[in-house]
């Protein structure tokens, strides 16, 4: 992960060198050398996917292009806060680490997946999750994507009851717990002291945020909305519905 840019761009090589100050592990070295169990751990994967997208801006920078709107989703939100230079990147790769482990430590504490539902609206998808105890509609991906988190069992209840009432299928995914449902709760609420620790800057452009999809223009309504996200919905169509309005 990320060796095509350390190997053309030098900036890269400190870029990885200030995560593995901050992360306390070589981070480069395991995003380029594996193992990939271990890069693949909650814990490891957020950091390392911040610190490539942050390379990319970087180099994008460099090249003069300058964003006028920045969105993520999910995880991605918090790359989209450093690009749009509300964080400072040793902060994020912070606040990304310690999500990552309450995320991480919650998971610990249910047998929870998620699952991706293909070819059913939304209002269906949120009908039946209304009816089965212990799973949520959490990720609004699509007018044909919905994904839906929970207890593995009333996961599996709810994949089975799509698609049977026309859902072209349910992808299990290969992620290690049931994040943005209100299992992640008291995470959030954890999470949430962290945040409170890190000094937020207004954004240089418009942030379009994940928990509400709509802009945020000021510190406070974006560390609200990471806040939110946390054991919240991820409102990614109508977010790009409003990116296009």
């Amino acid at each position: 992960m990320g060796r095509e840019f350390i190997d053309g761009y030098e900036e890269a090589k400190k870029i990885f060198q200030q995560a593995s100050n901050v992360l306390d592990f070589d981070l480069e070295k395991l995003c380029n050398h594996g193992p990939e169990e271990e890069l693949k751990k909650t814990t490891n994967a957020q950091p390392a996917l911040l610190t490539v997208n942050w390379i990319l801006t970087r180099i994008l920078r460099e090249k003069g292009i300058e964003p006028n709107v920045v969105a993520g989703h999910s995880l991605g939100e918090y790359s989209a806060v450093l690009c749009a230079k509300v964080v400072d990147y040793p902060a994020a790769l912070r606040l990304v680490r310690r999500r990552a482990q309450f995320m991480e430590e919650a998971s610990a504490a249910i047998d929870g997946v998620m699952a991706a539902v293909i070819g059913l609206p939304r209002e269906a998808v949120l009908s039946i999750c209304r009816r089965i105890k212990g799973v949520e509609a959490v990720n609004f991906n699509s007018p044909s994507q919905v994904v839906i988190a929970g207890k593995k069992k009333a996961v599996e209840i709810a994949s089975k009851r799509l698609e049977q009432e026309g859902a072209k299928k349910a992808i299990p995914l290969l992620v290690s717990g049931p994040f943005h449902t209100s299992f992640m709760r008291r995470a959030a609420l954890k999470f949430s002291q962290e945040l409170d620790k890190i000094s937020f800057s207004d954004p240089c452009c418009k942030v379009l945020t994940n928990a509400f999809a709509r802009y945020a223009l000021s510190a406070e309504e974006i560390k609200k909305a990471l806040r939110m996200q946390m054991d919240h919905p991820i409102l990614w169509e109508d977010s790009m519905r409003k990116l296009l309005s």
